[in-house]
């Protein structure tokens, strides 16, 4: 449940800060679905999700061409687009209430199968809450002058109750998911077709980076030193292939490297302020013993790539990710040299349909991704009829999408 979590949150931070501070107070209900009374922070929350789809509508409207033509759809009039042919407005606001049904109708679905959230679920919907409510951020103090994520949602009228019922939801709507499509629900998703999935939309990789830097850590274009890197790598390389784990290759590398520039930065410390105390072995080596890092999880060793994903969304040379796309041997380690990240790379392609770990951990994103649409069509279907009662002053005027998202 925590992954599902963070993947909420990451997704409020998205877009959140991008609407304007209304100032508004959730002390009321804008309207009453299927007899069930809608605060007015549930409402605004749902809004500010439209708002962010219907961006990224506007994005692939502008942008599914020419990428040499292509628009910054932030810069256009939001409000003088026109999606799936209504107003950018209406369509807010339509998605909106469709979003707001669906809340509805998971509560109402989740009382009919007698599905409820533990006291788990519950502690971990409270310190999320928490967090965002009492924990002062730095972050959000710099760049957005405020301390907390709680105090930016009340600012747009969302309280912090109304933020507890949302995350409540949401897990019950996890729980739900999972018992139609996980494992033993009504319409399991089996096993050859998860791993089918996965195999087509996926690829993975250990990979360790090492940079052509000069036993300083700078960087360097010098021949000799390069050669020097790529036998290094090789080395490590050679360690995979003979059993060693990925986990304890990757610490021995990166120890390697900072050791030699913790060695480099002593020596030259010694030389300009030399020690009376020490010699400049026993500096230097008291210096290099110092050094330590950190060691991964072997289990959390892999790189994913989408195989829909741009390739120049990726930190690696392009040529190394269509390398792990392509491949068709795995758990072989080789080294990949790259002028134009000016590193060079110790690969391991992985098959990505034995990784259990990863498997289980993302098991309902990757469910997401085969049924999602299906399960969004089953909660429309299933309150499509709900009877709506809402305060037209409130939706079309105080929180219409013109306000809320109106320009700096």
């Amino acid at each position: 449940m925590k992954n599902g979590f963070k993947k909420i949150l990451s997704g409020i931070l998205a877009g959140a800060l991008a609407v304007s501070l209304c100032g508004c107070a959730d002390n009321g209900y804008i309207m009453t679905v299927d007899g069930m009374d809608i605060r007015n922070g549930i409402y605004i929350y749902y809004q500010q999700d439209a708002y962010a789809v219907a961006n990224d509508k506007l994005n692939e409207i502008f942008n599914s061409g020419d990428s040499e033509n292509s628009i910054d759809t932030t810069s256009l009039d939001f409000f003088a687009q026109t999606i799936e042919n209504k107003s950018s407005s209406d369509w807010v606001k339509n998605e909106t209430l469709r979003l707001i049904r669906q809340y509805v109708a998971i509560q109402r679905i989740c009382e009919e199968r007698n599905i409820t959230l533990d006291d788990e679920d519950i502690n971990e919907v409270n310190e999320i809450i928490r967090e965002m409510w009492d924990e002062d951020n730095y972050i959000y103090q710099i760049y957005y002058g405020i301390n907390n994520l709680g105090e930016y949602y009340e600012s747009c009228g969302i309280s912090r109750e109304s933020m507890t019922m949302l995350y409540k939801v949401n897990s019950l709507k996890s729980k739900l998911f999972m018992s139609i499509y996980g494992e033993g629900g009504e319409q399991a998703v089996s096993e050859d077709e998860f791993i089918d999935h996965i195999n087509k939309t996926y690829a993975s990789a250990q990979i360790i980076t090492i940079p052509y830097n000069d036993e300083h850590g700078k960087a360097t274009t010098d021949t000799e030193r390069i050669e020097e890197r790529k036998v290094f790598a090789q080395s490590y390389a050679d360690m995979l292939n003979e059993g060693k784990s990925f986990a304890d290759v990757m610490y021995e590398c990166e120890l390697a490297i900072q050791k030699e520039i913790a060695k480099a930065k002593a020596t030259d410390e010694y030389n300009e302020n030399p020690n009376d105390d020490m010699t400049l072995e026993e500096y230097v080596k008291e210096a290099v013993d110092a050094v330590t890092a950190d060691k991964i999880d072997e289990e959390d060793a892999d790189t994913l790539f989408r195989r829909d994903a741009d390739k120049d969304s990726y930190s690696y040379d392009e040529n190394l990710v269509d390398y792990v796309l392509n491949a068709d041997t795995f758990d072989t380690a080789v080294i990949y040299p790259s002028e134009d990240k000016n590193c060079v790379y110790v690969v391991v392609v992985t098959d990505i349909t034995k990784n259990t770990h990863w498997q289980d951990k993302n098991r309902e994103a990757v469910l997401t991704e085969i049924k999602g649409n299906s399960f969004e069509g089953f909660l429309d279907l299933y309150s499509q009829n709900y009877e709506i009662e809402m305060n037209s002053y409130l939706v079309d005027t105080k929180y219409s999408p013109e306000k809320l998202f109106k320009s700096e």
